[in-house]
């Protein structure tokens, strides 16, 4: 979609407004360029009457005013355009399923969002080459006016040079591409150095490999196409601009000669050639601003599309009514396929034929790439089985009460990330008794510190520690199903055997249902049952017995 559609699409009265500027500035323009000329030339306009002066600043008057107005309509049409892509994006992508999101990436989408930036100077620059066709239009009718072979001359040379600027534009554009892929690598090699800072100061080998192979070879790459498009910028503008020195030679010293024309209409002829000539370099000037919104509109329509074509999810749509009192989970028959780009089979996880009862605590165990990952995003509702299916309080899931079921379960995955605004609406006020135990029971009573104008949690804390906050939240969200995907991995000796002996029997206790992925073997005997994931499938589901349980934490 270019930008002329985009803006039609945008509002139904544009080319109304277009037409409006055109024709109003056309009349503006025409008439204040006779106007000068004439003044000039001592020749008086018979249908004036007010003082000169009187005109010329009124026509001054009605150009601003005119241009004022349809900036601002402009202006706020695109800002508008700006508003609805980037809420449109994330909207569509909040109701994408998890794996549509790992097609696009992250990158791809933090890149179209800057793109729109762009649009935030569709405004000046747009009635600026308006203006500037405008103007142009009028000086090729006045000369035209003078003298139709003298006008037929200069447009003809307009034709030539316009078609050496469509020829030249045609390759730069193709740089400018270019240029953009190398950025969506850049964010990615810069995501990964901000991410993984702490891993590469651990390795020199590292350290250098990810600068000089990846992102300096990049920046140099994009650095290098971007000196080439503006070298090629530069020599179309200082072709343009001198090229109109040569056309006035040719009126001066050509045009008397070959076409006999007097000397009065050759000072006009020249007077509207430096007329002229700011508004073709301003047009000339405007070209790579416009070359690169091509691209940038190119590929906003383009990450638009792509995301259309994913599987999305209606929120305001729930199939069946699912219960916030959890009975049980069944996986009947359910497995995953990993496929690459061209559709061939990669790994598959199941088939799955487990029940999970209200109040268990299970233990998933396993091997890496043992098929406990995938197990826990179909468990979560993150991914969907591309065969069998999934039951709740025995009732199967379609792809509409996937958003509703994830809802009803708390999940702490293995990277775990705690937002820095407190989205859900926690009461997290100090004196809130329930947190007070919640953060007595994880030992973070006299660690965590408060923001109280924020109404959340300061969350620079340690892995482990960010880990208990997190659990902190889970309770909080009062659900009566946990997943635990190697919540203890980052604990303290203390804390781990903490978790195990004391948490998880209160947990327990409070009749929540556990799936915790752990590679503990030292505290299985904490489980009610233990599901081992070998080669993708379930190798073994072993039932345990208990004796006790420990008293709630105080």
């Amino acid at each position: 979609m270019n930008l002329i559609r985009l803006l039609k699409y945008k509002s139904g009265s544009f080319f109304v407004m277009i037409a409006l500027l055109g024709i109003v500035n056309s009349l503006v323009y025409g008439s204040i360029m006779v106007f000068i000329n004439n003044v000039i030339a001592g020749v008086g306009l018979p249908f004036i009457v007010a003082p000169q002066s009187w005109v010329y600043a009124g026509l001054l008057v009605v150009s601003f005013l005119l241009n004022k107005t349809f900036q601002t309509y402009i202006a706020r049409l695109t800002n508008s355009i700006v508003f609805e892509y980037e809420s449109g994006v994330i909207d569509k992508l909040r109701v994408s399923t998890f794996e549509s999101f790992e097609k696009l990436g992250a990158q791809r989408v933090y890149t179209a969002i800057q793109d729109t930036r762009l649009l935030a100077q569709v405004p000046s620059n747009f009635v600026n080459a308006v203006n500037s066709i405008v103007i142009i239009l009028c000086g090729l009718s006045y000369m035209f006016w003078l003298s139709w072979k003298a006008g037929a001359m200069v447009l003809f040379f307009m034709g030539l040079l316009l078609a050496f600027y469509l020829l030249r534009n045609n390759s730069i554009e193709k740089q400018l591409n270019e240029v953009r892929d190398l950025q969506n690598d850049y964010h990615r090699y810069l995501r990964d150095f901000l991410n993984g800072f702490r891993e590469i100061k651990m390795s020199l080998n590292r350290n250098n490999s990810i600068y000089e192979r990846y992102i300096k070879r990049t920046l140099l790459g994009s650095k290098e196409l971007n000196d080439r498009t503006s070298v090629r910028y530069l020599v179309n503008e200082l072709t343009g601009n001198y090229s109109w020195y040569v056309v006035i030679g040719l009126i001066l010293f050509v045009m008397p000669q070959v076409l006999n024309i007097p000397s009065a209409r050759i000072t006009a002829f020249v007077f509207t050639i430096l007329y002229i000539m700011g508004p073709l370099a301003t047009l000339i000037s405007s070209v790579p601003f416009f070359t690169r919104l091509k691209i940038a509109v190119e590929r906003i329509d383009g990450l638009e599309k792509e995301i259309d074509t994913y599987p999305q999810y209606d929120l305001e749509e729930q199939p069946v009514e699912l219960s916030r009192s959890f009975t049980g989970l069944e996986f009947k028959n359910a497995a995953y396929e990993y496929k690459d780009a061209a559709g061939n089979k990669l790994f598959a996880a199941g088939p799955f034929n487990i029940s999970i009862k209200k109040g268990e605590v299970i233990f998933i165990t396993g091997g890496n790439g043992s098929g406990k990952s995938t197990f826990i995003n179909l468990l979560t509702g993150i991914y969907m089985p591309t065969q069998g299916s999934l039951l709740y309080n025995g009732q199967a899931l379609v792809m509409n009460s996937y958003p509703h079921y994830s809802d009803r379960l708390s999940a702490i995955f293995t990277g775990v990330y705690l937002f820095n605004e407190n989205y859900d609406g926690f009461d997290l006020d100090e004196n809130n008794p329930v947190l007070q135990k919640y953060l007595t029971m994880m030992e973070l009573e006299d660690v965590v510190r408060f923001d109280h104008q924020k109404k959340s949690i300061d969350n620079k804390l340690s892995m482990g520690q960010r880990k208990r906050l997190a659990l902190i939240y889970a309770l909080m969200e009062k659900r009566d199903v946990m997943v635990l995907d190697e919540w203890a991995a980052e604990q303290d000796p203390h804390f781990r055997a903490y978790f195990y002996e004391q948490i998880i029997p209160v947990l327990k206790q409070m009749n929540k249902t556990v799936i915790a992925v752990t590679h503990d073997d030292k505290y299985y005997g904490q489980a009610d049952r233990i599901l081992h994931f070998d080669f993708g499938k379930v190798a073994r589901d072993v039932k345990l017995q208990h004796a006790k349980q420990p008293e709630l934490v105080k």
